[in-house]
Order: C-alpha cells, then structure tokens, then sequence
C-alpha cells in the first residue's frame, strides 16, 4: 500500500522530536487542529519531499512569505493570502522563511462524520478537491478571516472534543468566506469549459493509474478527443497529455520518495506495461532518469 499520511504520521516524520515539549498538539489534532505558523516553524523538518496527507489544510499567512508546491504548481504565498491543499494531493515545502507568521489549519474529511448534512455541505466546496486552483489572493473581509482564525486557534488549544460543534461552525464560515473569493478566480465567460476542466482533473485524479491517453478521459466525459483538448488548453493553457504525464511523473517523484520500491515496480504501479517507457517519459520532463533522481534524493 502507498504511503498517505495521516497527521500523527506527518506530525512524528516531519517534526523534530522536542515538538512534545512545545505543547503544540492536544488531544485530538489528529481530526483538528489549528496552530500559528510561527509558533510551529521552529520545529519543522524541512525539505519536504513530495507527500500526500488525509486530511485537508488551510494556510493563512499574515507576514512574509510562504514557497510551496502543490501539484506541479510552485505558489509564492504573501501577507492575507491563502493556499488550500485538498486531502490526497501531492506538495513539497523546500524551507520556511524565519519571518513567517500565519495560521495552519488541518482538518480531516471525516472530522464532520457525525453530521451528514455537513459532509454533504463540504461537497459544495471545490476548492477542497485535488487540482484545483486554491491560492487565493484577495479577501474581501479580512479581519473577519482573521477572527476566524484566532477563534479557531483559541477553541483548539482550549479542546476540540469540546468544542466540536463551535469548531466545525467556524470551519464552515471560513469555507464559505473562501468560496465567494473562489467563484472570482474563474473566467466567467466560460463556465461551461470550467466545469469540463473541473471534470477532467477530477477523472485524472481518480483514474491516473489505470488510464493514460487523452481518448480513455473523452470517454469518460462523453465527448471528443478534439474537444477536451480545446477545453483544456483553453482553461489551462496545457492539453490533456500534457495533464496525464506531468500528473504522472509527479506521483512517481512522490513514490520515488516515500517507498522502497524499484523503478520497475512503481511504473508496474503507475500502470505503465513498458518500464523503459516509464523511464523515456520521466527523463522527457525532469530532464533526469528515475534512477538518477533516487541517487539525488538518497544523497539529500
């Protein structure tokens, strides 16, 4: 099985062990939790290679600026910007600034299982989906947000288990805070080519493995070859070839750091019946073999 982790397994690899002492993480962070950048920075273990969590984050930065990578995309994230990483998708971090302040909010997809109706509400945000456009850069109230996200962080430090109910509250009044700045980062004059994009990177995301050509997602959209293509370059200024191998070559970095598979098994993985096809394409976009990026990553 590959490695997704969960945000004690995230928390215990990438954290330096004198975190406990800190009194960073109460009970329950592993379904919650909502802690000041600057207070966590100290104990972080940078660089992150290519990882995957369970859980969603919100991060909000009110001074400095935060580099990160989420999918193939390097986001520079300035004061009362945001960056929201979907549970499931693939980011690196290479350092953080000594001068970084903001907020950290993890929460799992599960954490509203008590409350249908809320997980049925949390389907409407799009932005907690993986390869969606979630760097959101203008924020209409801000000092609300920031409320938010001081009450989040006094209600977390006091105790998510009890105070559940105010927790997912305010979680859902960020949510929504975000949605409306969501809804200007798309091209109204194209919504239909939207929500096409929306629902190819969505088969992408669930069906990487299984298929690898432009005409296998048409299908599954019911619509030509030629058109996804338009619709793609259109929204995203790349075709859908240039989606599946980049989306590729970035999940077999991400195996590449975090199993001990070899070359061979993690195309047998990523579904490629060639390996030494794998090999061509990996080279073709990272301008290095999968074999010499191990070397480089065991050298780090």
């Amino acid at each position: 099985m590959i490695k997704e982790y969960s945000t004690s397994e995230f928390k215990e690899k990438y954290t330096d062990k004198s975190v406990d002492k800190a009194n960073l993480f109460h009970p329950g962070y592993e379904d919650f939790f909502c802690i000041r950048i600057e207070d966590i920075s100290a104990y972080a273990t940078v660089p992150v290679p290519p990882s995957k969590e369970k859980s969603h984050s919100i991060i909000y930065i009110t001074n400095g600026t935060y580099t990160f990578k989420k999918g193939n995309k390097t986001y520079h994230i300035n004061a009362n910007e945001f960056i929201v990483v979907p549970a499931g998708e693939v980011f690196s971090i290479d350092a953080i600034a000594n001068n970084l302040k903001g907020f950290t909010v993890h929460f799992s997809p599960t954490y509203f299982i008590d409350s249908v109706s809320v997980i049925s509400v949390l389907n409407n945000f799009e932005f907690l989906l993986p390869f969606t456009n979630s760097h959101f850069i203008s924020i209409t109230d801000k000092g609300l947000v920031l409320n938010i996200f001081e009450r989040l962080n006094t209600l977390y430090i006091e105790s998510v288990e009890t105070n559940t109910a105010l927790i997912t509250t305010y979680i859902l009044a960020l949510l929504y805070e975000l949605k409306k700045e969501y809804v200007d980062l798309k091209p109204h004059s194209s919504t239909a080519y939207e929500a096409l994009s929306h629902q190819f990177k969505q088969a992408l995301f669930q069906n990487l493995k299984k298929l690898h050509r432009t005409s296998e997602y048409a299908s599954l959209l019911k619509i030509s070859p030629n058109h996804l293509n338009k619709v793609l370059k259109a929204t995203t200024n790349k075709s859908p070839k240039q989606w599946i191998n980049e989306t590729l070559i970035l999940e077999a970095k991400y195996l590449l750091h975090q199993t001990n598979l070899n070359i061979s098994e993690i195309a047998h993985e990523l579904g490629f019946d060639d390996p030494s096809y794998f090999t061509r394409l990996f080279r073709k976009i990272e301008n290095v073999t999968p074999t010499d990026y191990k070397i480089m990553i065991e050298k780090s």
